[in-house]
């Protein structure tokens, strides 16, 4: 039985495929182009020749691929056969390889703890094994920082450098509970090479909406990890031993392993913002991250280098409440334009009961008026609570404070700072 032509139909195929392959007319393809075409182009056809007409357009829309490629017989013999769009890709990674330094002081610490047990005082915790984070702050010093919580209860503790896979033992220079901060050091000279460079603080605390990158050792893996996000807000924040103390909230994600590494400002500079430190776990929030900043890791790097030791954060020995109730300043005589906070409990066992008084109305501490709400003037447009000032001073530094007392202005109340009973009050000059 003959086989029915079917070269209409061939052509068809053809047809259709080039149009959707975008082909050019025979008069326009290439020569290599043209040469399978014609081998191809037979006039009967059977059920196989229908498949073959399929495979030619694949094939054909395979080459029309390779053909925005350079040919070698297109190039010169010195000139390596090399797509050109690899070149900016190659020289971004060695860019990047070139700017991570400041990625290789970023540490993963060890922990082993035994916490103690407070329902039952005569035995401790199982022991039990932790990480975080840590970057180099000094390498002369040799020391390392990193959050208190990470290493507070250790019994061991070891880091790890980024793409080494050796631990070094580590021990624990100081630790100041009441800012979350510590400082390690690592005795052996082979842990200090010389591609191990100190990350620098900023000497001031970063604008809204300024870049922030944190690097550390969350969950989720065991390589660094590196997110991004913006200074969303700078306010007192409660830290985990003490009061509520200066913090930078971001909202870079911060997971548990994030704990005393770096927040960057700059990356390639190796600029730091801040330490990070804990994150806000309600339900209903969500890119809640805060960081230490500069000011509270100098007092406390400050302590270490005069004292030896964290001494802690002053606290004056009085308590006060804002005075924004107008009937409340009319019973003070408040005059007119003033404004401050008011005492309301004084500690009996410190000198600070003896120069100030309950009602006695707060209007400047060191000279910054204080507003009715007990804030002081932070930046433009930035307010933070009083305490900020009275947490930066150090035990025996003077405290300044102007007060207002059944109506009249007093002088200003000069006192310092003192330890008792293992927190700071104020004392007599």
């Amino acid at each position: 039985m003959p086989l029915p032509s079917c070269s209409n139909h061939f052509s068809n195929c053809i047809s259709a495929a080039s149009r959707r392959a975008g082909h050019l007319s025979p008069q326009a393809r290439p020569p290599h182009s043209s040469t399978i075409h014609s081998s191809s182009g037979r006039s009967g056809c059977s059920e196989a020749g229908r498949n073959s007409s399929v495979k030619y357009s694949q094939t054909r829309v395979h080459m029309e691929g390779a053909d925005d490629l350079l040919q070698p017989e297109e190039l010169g013999e010195d000139q390596p056969v090399l797509p050109a769009v690899l070149t900016p890709k190659a020289s971004a990674v060695r860019a990047v390889k070139k700017n991570d330094w400041a990625l290789r002081s970023v540490l993963k610490v060890f922990v082993v703890k035994v916490d103690p047990n407070y329902a039952q005082p005569w035995q401790k915790c199982p022991q039990r094994s932790s990480s975080g984070s840590a970057f180099v702050l000094d390498t002369e010093q040799r020391i390392i920082i990193t959050n208190a919580h990470v290493v507070a209860n250790a019994v061991t503790v070891y880091v790890r450098r980024p793409g080494n896979p050796k631990k070094w033992r580590s021990q624990v220079l100081c630790m100041g509970k009441q800012s979350d901060l510590a400082l390690l050091t690592v005795p052996e000279d082979a842990f200090w090479g010389d591609d191990l460079r100190p990350l620098v603080f900023l000497k001031e605390v970063p604008e809204l909406q300024g870049p922030i990158s944190v690097a550390g050792y969350p969950v989720g893996g065991d390589s660094l990890s590196i997110t991004k996000g913006i200074v969303s807000r700078v306010s007192m924040v409660r830290y985990s031993q003490s009061g509520r103390l200066l913090g930078i909230q971001i909202d870079a994600a911060i997971n548990p392993g994030n704990s005393g590494g770096p927040a960057f400002a700059d990356m390639q500079g190796g600029k730091v913002a801040g330490v990070a430190f804990s994150k806000n776990v309600s339900s209903s929030t969500d890119n809640i991250g805060y960081i230490i900043p500069y000011p509270i890791v100098e007092h406390f790097l400050s302590e270490y280098r005069t004292a030896g030791a964290y001494q802690g954060v002053c606290s004056p020995g009085f308590y006060t409440q804002p005075m924004e109730n107008p009937a409340q300043q009319q019973y003070l005589k408040v005059p007119e334009g003033a404004s401050g906070c008011v005492v309301v409990k004084l500690e009996p066992s410190t000198e600070a009961a003896q120069h100030l008084q309950v009602a006695d109305v707060i209007l400047e501490v060191e000279g910054t008026p204080i507003a009715a709400d007990e804030s002081v003037q932070f930046r433009d447009d930035e307010r933070v609570d009083y305490s900020h000032v009275i947490s930066l001073k150090h035990v025996g530094d003077d405290l300044n404070l102007k007060i207002l007392r059944q109506g009249e202005v007093g002088k200003a109340v000069q006192t310092r700072a003192g330890v008792r009973g293992g927190s700071c009050v104020a004392v007599p000059a």
